[in-house]
């Protein structure tokens, strides 16, 4: 017997995700995209992610960019805290107390993923093949990997609010 399982988190068409491995600082990568491929991502509050049993912060850029909402999330967290603390052992003279929460990439698989370029509403295959040629040329972007939406796990993480244009 098969069970029909909806996803309410996605309702709309998956955006493309695109993940980079670069040996450049957040700021900077933002500075050589915005400069290559003339964009206007700007620096937005830091996005808050849950991944249980911890709450981390991510630095996140976004933009709107030629017709395109583009966002990238640094994957490393800023900061990190638990969501409840962890039970505590009997605590004596030689025992450490562990209160420090540990800061854990979004995304593991992958490995060296630094950043995560997301693009709504999708792009082509074509699209997506001139991109990765444009990224390619940036220094200091040493690898790209694309992410399939669907095997993202937690991906409320990556749903972002629409950039509100209005003024």
């Amino acid at each position: 017997m098969n069970r029909l399982v909806l996803d309410v988190v996605d309702d709309g068409p998956p955006p493309s995700v695109l993940g980079l491995s670069t040996s450049l600082s957040d700021v900077s990568l933002v500075f050589a995209l915005n400069r290559s491929l003339s964009w206007g991502l700007i620096r937005h509050e830091d996005w808050r992610c849950v991944q249980k049993p911890l709450y981390s912060t991510h630095a996140l850029y976004r933009g709107l960019c030629h017709g395109l909402d583009v966002s990238l999330l640094w994957n490393a967290p800023e900061s990190s805290t638990w969501i409840e603390a962890p039970a505590s052992a009997a605590v004596d003279l030689f025992s450490e107390e562990v209160t420090e929460a540990p800061k854990r990439v979004l995304i593991q698989k992958p490995k060296n993923l630094h950043a995560l370029l997301i693009v709504e509403p999708e792009l082509s295959p074509q699209e997506m093949v001139i991109l990765q040629r444009r990224i390619a040329s940036i220094p200091g972007v040493v690898g790209q990997n694309i992410l399939p939406w669907s095997t993202l796990r937690e991906r409320e993480n990556f749903l972002f609010e629409p950039l509100n244009t209005e003024v």
